[in-house]
């Protein structure tokens, strides 16, 4: 019985002893990974990294330095911009972005602080990185003047829609434009920094400028009708009348339904380039007017207003003429047609030596196949009776009178 009462005394010493030296050891352990600890109140932890570079054991004083020592590298690191499609590259330092050191610090400063003791001992004894993104801070002037640089680059004009008449007409359609936004694209930036990715482009944003497209002008494809009339180049100074009608009315677009003034586009007939010639300035408009009025004829339009001359017209059939005319008073005399078509006319007016031409331009279905020509017939010493002949694939479907004009001057 005394055998077994020493044997249960023994076994509870020795679990007694051993329960002491395990609690001791665990306080020794405790102790000594505190004061291990204690040291990182003002040294970064091991496996602590701000970005590649390995901050551990570093004093949040020497840390800076480290920093600074490697800020060259750092900066010269490039910003990919893309604008528009285009790529282009610039310098952290060149931007003007510098690393803001102190808030670089006290981010992992404070990441620390809040670390609990089970967390912090992780660190000591783990393998796994901790990373860190560099904080930057910019310089919010030389960040818009390199944008408003850029700007000057990448903007794009926006080119509206246009006539091209160096081989017949065409309409050209319009191309946007674009325009940085200087404003939001530094938003952007900004943005950027706060969780840069350096292998990221940075799109900038942009404005589209929209161009002036007016669709219904790329139906003009054909010339529908066209009329000459032939003048004398060195009769004095009325060639330059005729050209200077010619450029007024050249490139005027007639809508559908619209009725073509003439006085709206060549009228006054004082106003620049005019010049005197033998009784008033602008004599010689009305032979202009003329060769518009058989192109109207031709393209089958219908005519609004015409007046013929006192006198017939030795560039023209008889009662195929229109005369125009302005005064001071504000009063004149117009040619007017009414475009019938479904489709807009554009009307390209020209001199070639001393041939004054007016062409019109439509859409191939514009006459719905149709062709179109007049006939003068004299009745009387001065008058005339013009008709209209209507053709559709090769055959005459119709005849009209068009006027009867009588001049009252022989």
């Amino acid at each position: 019985m005394k055998n077994k009462k020493f044997d249960k005394k023994s076994k509870l010493i020795i679990l007694i002893v051993l329960l002491s030296v395990l609690i001791f050891s665990y306080v020794l352990l405790i102790a000594y990974n505190y004061k291990s600890l204690k040291k990182y109140d003002s040294i970064i932890l091991p496996n602590i990294y701000i970005e590649e570079f390995d901050m551990s054991g570093y004093s949040y004083k020497n840390s800076r330095e480290k920093i600074d020592f490697y800020k060259e590298y750092i900066l010269s690191r490039k910003i990919k911009f893309k604008v528009n499609s285009n790529v282009y590259e610039i310098s952290f330092n060149d931007l003007g972005i510098t690393v803001d050191e102190d808030k670089t610090i006290e981010a992992i400063k404070e990441f620390q602080n809040k670390l609990s003791y089970s967390k912090k001992l992780r660190f000591l004894n783990g393998k796994e990185k901790n990373k860190f993104k560099f904080i930057y801070k910019v310089d919010d002037q030389k960040l818009v003047d390199y944008l408003n640089n850029l700007k000057a680059t990448v903007d794009v004009v926006a080119v509206d829609g246009y006539f091209d008449t160096s081989d017949g007409v065409k309409y050209v359609k319009g191309v946007d434009g674009y325009a940085l936004n200087v404003g939001e694209s530094g938003k952007i930036v900004n943005e950027f920094l706060t969780n840069i990715d350096y292998k990221k482009e940075i799109e900038l944003i942009g404005d589209l400028v929209a161009s002036n497209t007016n669709e219904s002008y790329q139906t003009i494809d054909t010339m529908t009708s066209s009329f000459m009339t032939k003048f004398n180049v060195w009769e004095g100074t009325r060639p330059t009348n005729l050209r200077t009608a010619l450029n007024y009315i050249n490139g005027a677009v007639v809508e559908p339904g619209e009725v073509f003034s003439y006085y709206k586009y060549a009228g006054p007939y004082n106003k620049k380039g005019y010049v005197f010639y033998y009784e008033f300035v602008g004599n010689g408009v009305c032979q202009i007017a003329t060769t518009v009025y058989d192109a109207a004829l031709l393209g089958g339009l219908e005519i609004v207003k015409r007046y013929p001359h006192a006198k017939k017209s030795v560039y023209v059939d008889g009662g195929l003429d229109a005369t125009v005319a302005s005064y001071s008073s504000g009063w004149h005399v117009d040619f007017q047609f009414k475009n019938t078509y479904k489709y807009p006319i554009y009307i390209k007016a020209y001199a070639n030596g001393g041939e004054a031409h007016v062409e019109f331009w439509s859409n191939s279905n514009a006459k719905e196949g149709k062709t179109y020509s007049t006939e003068s017939v004299q009745i009387g010493a001065r008058g005339y009776k013009t008709f209209l002949h209507t053709y559709k694939d090769g055959v005459e479907i119709d005849k009209s009178e068009i006027a009867t004009t009588w001049y009252t001057e022989g």
